[in-house]
């Protein structure tokens, strides 16, 4: 995720299988997210599922 102005308007966030499993790199246990940048711990098959930047505003 990018923005030049404020990198901290971002967020990274992670759909598996349900609504149940929507969440975010910042406030999770999968990632670390240190301004628009998302670190994932460690992946295995159970990490599929769909990833995308996301405005902090929504």
């Amino acid at each position: 995720c990018e923005d030049q102005s404020n990198s901290n308007r971002w967020t990274v966030r992670r759909y598996k299988d349900s609504w149940w499993w929507l969440d975010d790199c910042s406030s999770s246990d999968w990632g670390s997210q240190t301004g628009s940048t998302c670190t994932i711990n460690s992946t295995s098959t159970s990490d599929t599922g769909v990833y995308w930047c996301q405005s902090k505003s929504g």
